[in-house]
């Protein structure tokens, strides 16, 4: 009898802990229009919800979600899903006519709680890990406005274009990057990050003359400004990320003798754009390989002469679109 009354408590409790775990479930929830499901396939326990959109399948991981509160999270990713689909489209778009027929989903992890090992030494707001692990995003839903676009370019680029381009990063694939999603693309995600900026920011922008008619950040406009403020004297001493990665402090000798693996993103990107208009994109796509000794004998020009005609013209540009490049009065 003591058994059976043993056995039917073990039951109880079995039931009762059944009905608790049943509990823990995500609500069912639409985000952005976007079904949140469960997660029945790999990573299950680390990622125990996926959603997906017609060019991602996202992978939203436990301690995220605890890491930012349920309902933070999901604003967050409702945020970003509003305009994601919308600028992986203008990314596709802008690169036509050298895409692949056949553009696979992408894989997007959150990572905001540094479970990867990647995570913990990782300074950007995401990075494109390949083909099969996909993007990873760190720091939080504004740093993933901020880096989605251009992640996702570099997944374009380097595995759905028809063009040759080195997988390792560096000059060309940190440019092309830029250009596709600041220079050609809306980018409705980075622009939807002006929300977080301080009103007493916002007028410093207009006055700085980088945003447009209706006092929104402008990003050709802030991007030629960045530029043209990291060839200027005043940013000397100022650390920044070279397009190789790697975190420098700004010297004079920089300035004057600058190579493609010191140049900092805004300058990249912009370069690359003033490329394109100057000598054509199937010049500029078809030669995405060239080392620095390369630039003459495609362009006719090297690296440096080209940089410096680019940087004369980027000034020209940003006085003609009325952007202040020195001191501003109070």
């Amino acid at each position: 009898m003591k058994n059976r009354i043993r056995i039917i408590a073990l039951l109880l409790a079995l039931i009762l802990c059944i009905g608790t775990l049943s509990g823990c479930k995500a609500k069912a929830r639409t985000v952005a229009g976007f079904a949140v499901e469960e997660n029945e396939g790999r990573s299950e326990t680390s990622y125990p919800y996926i959603v997906h959109t017609p060019h991602a399948t996202w992978y939203l991981a436990a301690a995220d979600i605890e890491l930012l509160g349920e309902d933070a999270f999901f604003a967050g990713l409702e945020n970003i899903l509003t305009n994601q689909e919308a600028g992986f489209s203008d990314a596709i778009a802008a690169l036509s006519g050298y895409t692949k027929d056949e553009i696979p989903v992408i894989d997007v992890h959150t990572d905001f709680a540094a479970q990867t090992e990647r995570a913990k030494w990782n300074k950007a707001g995401a990075y494109y890990l390949g083909p099969d692990m996909g993007i990873y995003l760190y720091n939080g839903w504004d740093m993933a406005c901020n880096a989605l676009l251009h992640e996702y370019t570099h997944y374009l680029t380097m595995e759905c274009c028809t063009f040759d381009l080195p997988k390792d990063g560096g000059f060309w694939a940190e440019a092309v990057a830029e250009y596709v999603s600041m220079f050609v693309c809306t980018n409705r995600m980075w622009r939807g990050l002006q929300a977080s900026l301080s009103e007493q920011d916002l007028k410093t922008a207009q006055k700085r003359g980088i945003t447009d008619a209706d006092g929104s950040l402008n990003a050709k406009k802030y991007y030629c400004y960045l530029a043209a403020y990291m060839r200027s004297g005043a940013a000397i001493g100022e650390k920044y990320n070279a397009v190789s990665e790697t975190p420098i402090t700004l010297s004079e000798r920089l300035i004057e003798h600058p190579q493609p693996t010191t140049i900092s993103y805004f300058e990249a990107g912009s370069f690359f754009n003033w490329l394109t208009e100057h000598y054509g994109k199937d010049l500029v796509f078809t030669h995405m390989t060239i080392g620095q000794e390369g630039f003459k004998e495609v362009f006719g020009e090297d690296f440096e002469t080209l940089f410096f005609r680019w940087a004369a013209d980027n000034d020209a540009w940003c006085t003609e679109n009325g952007i202040v490049l020195g001191p501003m009065e109070e």
